[in-house]
């Protein structure tokens, strides 16, 4: 991996790492049992270049790219997977579609905007009866002259209750009947939108909402993209949540791992530290053998990225091997704490109950093994 850091990348995660140490791992615990948005951290890491790292300095970005954008969520996942997520939502979810789509005027209004900290946003794309399939995607947009009217409800929606804008992705009618699809910006403050804070078992720090719209009014030039060139903008899109979804699976694996090495050295059972013994020192090898490859996976696809090549393979492979090594490392990281492990008292349950969600956000193991198999040209 460090060949594929510069000078500056370098810089920015030491930056970074120390800022995570000083400023959320002190609080980290608290503010997941409070429920509490760290919304005074995200206006320091906006400060920091976080809220525009893949953005390019002359819409006020840091420019570092998707290889950036991996350090920082690794670093913040290592310490707060919650706040990864909420930092994620608008540096990538709700800025990089309109970066790639958008208008002057709405790259100015809003990623500009995002990238000082001074809008935040998300994207709303699932829905209850769709799941990966975007042909099934129920939420409407009808022109109605003066105004576009959008009709519908999404799930899953990160951090929706702290955005000041939506990205949402749905369908144009014509004639009463579903046809092109397209994004539009929706601000959150919008007549006939409701937002419902769905409770979780982990990153609570973070929400995670349904959102409906009831007939909100939504002005025209608010249109992202539309047509073909809409659904290809979701693809790639997906593609590149997916690596910096990875990536948080991979600092939840970094962060479960260093307790699991702390805790091991200093707990003494019959005389001994019980890293010495055969069956945690185990453990502990292959924990650092997987955050090895998905570190060497993760980077290599932000790399590719960063120099306009194809990552849509390499992403969702890379996803999922960090997703599962995550949770198989948060779980055997709990094994080594013993009766401790159980205890909320202990860090470790946290990062326990953050990596179940990397088997299912950004797309299950098993879609993405679908879409293995269907790259070898398999049945499915």
């Amino acid at each position: 991996m460090e060949n594929l850091l510069t000078d500056e990348t370098k810089m920015f995660q030491q930056m970074i790492h120390r800022f995570c140490e000083k400023e959320i791992r002190p609080v980290a615990g608290d503010i997941d049992e409070k429920e509490e948005y760290p919304s005074e951290i995200l206006a320091k890491l906006a400060e920091m270049g976080v809220g525009g790292i893949i953005t390019p300095e002359q819409y006020g970005g840091s420019g570092l790219g998707w290889v950036g954008a991996c350090i920082a969520m690794e670093e913040l996942a290592r310490v707060s997977a919650a706040v990864a997520l909420a930092a994620g939502a608008t540096s990538f979810y709700f800025a990089y579609p309109i970066l790639e789509a958008g208008t002057e005027e709405q790259k100015e209004k809003y990623v500009t905007a995002a990238a000082y900290g001074e809008k935040t946003g998300t994207m709303a794309f699932m829905e209850a009866n769709s799941g990966p399939d975007i042909a099934k995607i129920e939420t409407t947009v009808e022109d109605k002259g003066d105004a576009l009217v959008l009709k519908g409800s999404k799930m899953s929606v990160v951090n929706a209750d702290n955005a000041d804008d939506l990205l949402v992705f749905a369908r144009m009618t014509t004639g009463g009947q579903p046809g092109d699809f397209v994004l539009v910006a929706v601000d959150s403050k919008s007549p006939g939108i409701v937002v419902r804070k769905i409770p979780k078992m982990g990153m609570n720090a973070v929400s995670t909402c349904e959102v409906d719209f009831n007939e909100v009014q939504v002005p025209k030039e608010a249109l992202i993209s539309s047509g073909e060139a809409c659904l290809g903008l979701l693809t790639n899109a997906l593609d590149r949540f997916r690596l910096v979804f990875g990536a948080v699976g991979l600092g939840i694996l970094q962060g479960a791992f260093e307790e699991a090495l702390a805790y091991s050295q200093a707990r003494l059972a019959f005389g001994k530290p019980i890293c010495a013994f055969q069956a945690v020192g185990f453990y502990l090898a292959d924990m650092f053998k997987m955050s090895r490859i998905a570190r060497n996976m993760i980077y290599q696809a932000a790399f590719k990225a960063d120099h306009g090549q194809d990552i849509s393979l390499d992403a969702q492979v890379a996803k999922l091997f960090a997703s599962e090594s995550c949770m198989w490392v948060a779980d055997r990281a709990l094994q080594v704490h013993g009766g401790y492990g159980f205890s909320v008292e202990y860090p470790i349950s946290r990062y326990f109950r953050e990596a179940r969600l990397m088997e299912v956000g950004e797309g299950t193991s098993e879609t993405l093994k679908e879409t293995i198999l269907q790259r070898l040209g398999l049945p499915t």
